[in-house]
């Protein structure tokens, strides 16, 4: 399947910048977030110094609880190659210690979640550009490690589960149980 419209080429495209292939696998995960948090009302924003937190997403609503009727949530992006094979009931993808120990606090002052990225291997494979839509392929799925034992080690891995898809329905959800006074 091609990526763009009309006949397949002749030859393959020459994608650009083949070193920073896990920059641009970011950069698409970054794309995915923004379009899921546009079509769930969210705001996001980025950080131009890395503190550790890859977004932050702000959601307003008259139904939250809290007085000024908005929540964040901070959020830390991975991508991977690496697929779930058939029958498998996670994603991981590696992270450091001290990140991961940081989204484990038991009671955040900010919500946190890691959002997991598949990613194919073959850039070609990225996206998909139709007449009526433009796919991404694969999903991201979330989780919330708020409360997981801490590691001792420099790098770990994170995981998690497929049944929590990184879509706008989801990100509608977490940020409703927030505004609520709940976790992700």
């Amino acid at each position: 399947m091609s990526s763009g419209m009309g006949a397949l080429p002749s030859r393959p495209p020459l994608r650009g910048s083949p070193k920073r292939r896990t920059d641009l696998m970011q950069s698409l995960q970054v794309s995915y977030l923004r379009a899921i948090a546009a079509a769930a009302g969210c705001s996001v924003s980025g950080f131009d110094i890395d503190e550790g937190d890859d977004g932050e997403l702000t959601h307003r609503s008259q139904a939250h609880a809290n007085p000024d009727k908005q929540v964040k949530l901070l959020v830390q992006l991975k991508s991977t190659s690496k697929l779930p094979t058939a029958g498998a009931s996670v994603i991981s993808a590696e992270m450091s210690g001290t990140r991961f120990n940081e989204y484990a606090i038991a009671n955040p002052t900010f919500h946190k979640i890691v959002i997991v990225m598949g990613v194919p291997l073959d850039q070609a494979h990225w996206v998909f550009a139709r007449p009526k839509a433009l796919s991404i392929h694969h999903a991201a799925y979330w989780v919330n490690l708020a409360g997981t034992p801490s590691v001792s080690t420099q790098r770990t891995i994170v995981s998690a589960p497929l049944t929590q898809i990184f879509n706008d329905v989801a990100l509608c959800d977490i940020m409703e149980r927030i505004g609520q006074g709940g976790a992700p």
